[in-house]
This record gives C-alpha cells, structure tokens and sequence, in this order.
C-alpha cells in the first residue's frame, strides 16, 4: 500500500478517534468516565505512532513522496512553501547526504567500490540528475515570481 493510501485511511480513522473525543464527557464525572477518556487518549497516540512508524518504513522506498506529501491540502503546500520547503531542498538535502558519504568513504570510491550514493551515478544519470534540479529551481523561480505579482 503507498503512504498516501494509508495516510487516506489513516485520517479517516482519526477524525473517528477526534470526534470521540469531543463527545467524551469533559471533565470525567465517574471513574467509568475517566477510564474511557483514558482509553480515547491512548488510541489518539497509538495512531499517531503508527503514523509515524509507516511514515518512516515508507520513506525507504520513495522519500522523495514523502516530502512532496501530495495528500496534503492546496492550504498545507502553501504552507510549506511560505515555511520554506522547496522543492529544490531534496537536492540540497541529497548533496549534502552525499557529501558526508564521501568524506566517510573516499578510501572505498577510491577502491571502485559502490557506495549507495550520488557517486555510483554513470555521468549519464548525473547528468539528468543536474538538468531536473536546474528545470525544478526554474519552475520554483516561476512560481516565486507570480506569487511576488500577487502581493504588489
């Protein structure tokens, strides 16, 4: 299942748990109150753990879904965008990964050895690596642009 059909589900279910409770008695009056509220309360972290925990299996095998999370509202990309996540921070964010690689493997590279990063690329796939950041920063240069018109 991907991430963002757990994440459907996943919502569903906690907008369940929130409207239980916000029927749940406040404050608990019986002890049965209480102990119901604390079972609510329990779930509420148990999803959000589970949350989490998919959330990270899931970024093993497509991370980059993950920051780009396409199940969130227009209003929460907007929000990311102000907040300063671009689409353009991957990269950065694979460069520097990569960065501390090397320096940690420059002894194996130097081997010929494959070290799971940017230098196992061919120069080919390095290549289109570079051209798809270069197509991303104009796209978000486009974007800050009109946005910049908008505010004038």
């Amino acid at each position: 299942m991907s991430f963002h059909r757990f994440y459907q589900t996943w919502f569903d279910h906690l907008r369940r748990l929130v409207d239980q409770l916000t029927q749940a008695p406040r404050p608990p009056t019986t002890e049965e109150d209480h102990h119901i509220l604390h079972q609510l309360v329990h779930m509420v972290t148990s999803h959000y753990a589970e949350y989490y925990r998919v959330k990270s299996l899931s970024s093993k095998h497509d991370v980059f879904s993950l920051f780009a999370a396409p199940w969130s509202t227009s209003l929460e990309r907007s929000l990311h965008w102000i907040a300063g996540w671009r689409p353009t921070t991957a990269f950065h964010l694979i460069y520097t990964e990569s960065s501390i690689r090397f320096e940690s493997h420059v002894v194996d590279i130097l081997r010929g050895l494959r070290t799971g990063d940017l230098g196992d690329l061919s120069p080919g796939q390095f290549r289109r690596v570079s051209e798809l950041q270069c197509d991303t920063v104009r796209e978000e240069n486009a974007i800050t642009d009109e946005l910049s018109e908008w505010q004038v």
